[in-house]
């Protein structure tokens, strides 16, 4: 894979050039902005929500839109609407730092517009490709690629709850939204149904968001995810990622705390996730012309992995490989978008494959509904428990908390190095939730971890 052909071509794409980046967090583009720099760039503005979490970018504008929601889905949903229906104020504060409106704006995250104030988007999407993203959709795409999935039905809400007593496991049903309110992640719209007292209200629930719902047994075991990167000749797959999903205690419920690719998962369940992951991206390649990257999320089970959604577009799966590669996936993607460079799948897979074998990468996120500011701390695992270390001392990670769209944040780094290859990390999720309750008297619920249950392979049923 000669990532020196791509980056040469992207530096001339950017050299000399005005550069606006639209980041929902400021913070989460610093190493954007310093690369463009370093790439050539005449200068580089920054629209975001929020500062966010960490330091910010050395641009040469910003502009805030102080959006924000009651959630992680709310948040950002008020961003993408801020930059795709600009104000007064964004428009005139672009124009300051433009003024003959020849910069370029760089397609980022959710933002899944042709321009922004009559300057150019780099690297944008179509819009159908984001229709992918429904989850009671993605199941007739499983079908069509010949991929196994677990027992479901997609039906309309005030029918879930029959759909519920016919498929419903030992651990009760999950049901799932459709877009009618837009795409959705993090887990905002699935609901773990366990009891039958939960019915009524959740059917409440969906009815006030959803047309439809699609219902499926709860699957026990490892929520995970499979990434790849469809090129003109073919699908680049890589390796799983364990998404660290974490179980509310007090009512059935799910708390999304980010991802990592520490965890492995047996061979065969390793090939059937990357198959299924081929399968998808060259069906979507054939029947709209695909291209980039997509993911499909899941569940190992003691039955296999299945697939539950797919996501067509960059996430942080290919942010965790990209970066243990040092390659710059979402770079490729914009290049190869745009028509500047050619990719070929199987030396861009061969690369990522290799390099991920042996690098591991990951971190964790906790949303907080109450503000915070901001602050920092290095920590190691002990035993069970977690504890804070001074600046000498080496450390198994890092922890973040500050400001977010939707209240504050906390993100916590892991020390590669020091993180074991194999095993669920989900589990150390616990202690460093008790190291910041402790510490930052943060108001996070009770959760348990998933068992890791993977093995086997996966029947349709």
């Amino acid at each position: 894979m000669d990532v020196d052909l791509i980056e040469s071509a992207f530096r001339g794409v950017v050299e000399g050039k005005r550069w606006i980046i639209t980041p929902d967090a400021a913070a989460g583009a610093t190493r954007l902005v310093e690369r463009l720099k370093n790439l050539g760039a005449e200068a580089v503005m920054v629209i975001a929500g929020t500062e966010g979490v960490g330091d910010l970018p050395k641009a040469d504008a910003f502009h805030y839109t102080r959006t924000g929601g009651t959630s992680m889905m709310t948040g950002i949903r008020e961003f993408v609407a801020s930059v795709a229906n600009p104000s007064e104020a964004m428009v005139h504060a672009i124009d300051r730092f433009d003024p003959d409106g020849e910069a370029i704006v760089l397609a980022m995250g959710y933002i899944r517009i042709g321009g922004l104030a009559g300057r150019r988007m780099y690297g944008a999407r179509p819009p159908s490709w984001a229709e992918l993203e429904d989850k009671t959709t993605a199941d007739a795409l499983f079908a069509d690629a010949g991929v196994a999935t677990a027992p479901h039905e997609v039906v309309p809400v005030r029918e879930a709850a029959d759909a519920h007593r016919r498929l419903r496991g030992p651990l009760g049903s999950v049901w799932v939204a459709d877009n009618k309110e837009g795409w959705h992640g993090g887990g905002e719209y699935v609901r773990w149904v366990k009891t039958d007292e939960q019915i009524g209200p959740m059917t409440d629930w969906f009815d006030a968001h959803a047309d439809l719902v699609r219902v499926m047994p709860f699957l026990d075991g490892i929520p995970s995810s499979i990434h790849g990167f469809v090129t003109h000749n073919g699908v680049a797959v890589f390796l799983p990622i364990e998404m660290t999903i974490l179980r509310t205690v007090e009512e059935p419920g799910f708390y999304y705390a980010r991802g990592s690719n520490f965890w492995t998962p047996p061979d065969e369940v390793t090939e059937t996730m990357r198959a299924a992951a081929r399968s998808i991206g060259a069906l979507i390649h054939d029947r709209m012309g695909y291209l980039g990257g997509f993911g499909i999320d899941g569940v190992c089970t003691e039955d296999g992995w299945f697939p539950t959604e797919i996501n067509p577009r960059m996430s942080l799966g290919h942010f965790l490989q990209g970066e243990a590669a040092d390659m710059p996936l979402s770079t490729i993607e914009r290049t190869l978008l745009e028509g500047d460079v050619e990719v070929d799948a199987p030396a861009l897979e061969d690369a990522v494959v290799s390099a991920v074998a042996t690098s591991r990468h990951g971190g964790m996120m906790f949303p907080l509904d109450e503000t915070h500011e901001s602050d920092s701390l290095r920590f190691v695992f002990d035993d069970e428990r977690t504890r804070v270390v001074d600046e000498d001392e080496e450390a198994d990670g890092a922890m973040f908390i500050g400001p977010s769209a939707f209240g504050a944040v906390i993100l916590v780094r892991l020390e590669p190095s020091r993180i074991p290859i194999g095993p669920s990390i989900a589990p150390r999720a616990l202690p460093i939730i008790e190291l910041a309750r402790s510490r930052w008297g943060v108001e996070i619920p009770e959760v348990a971890h998933a068992p890791d249950l993977c093995r086997g392979s996966g029947e349709s049923t």
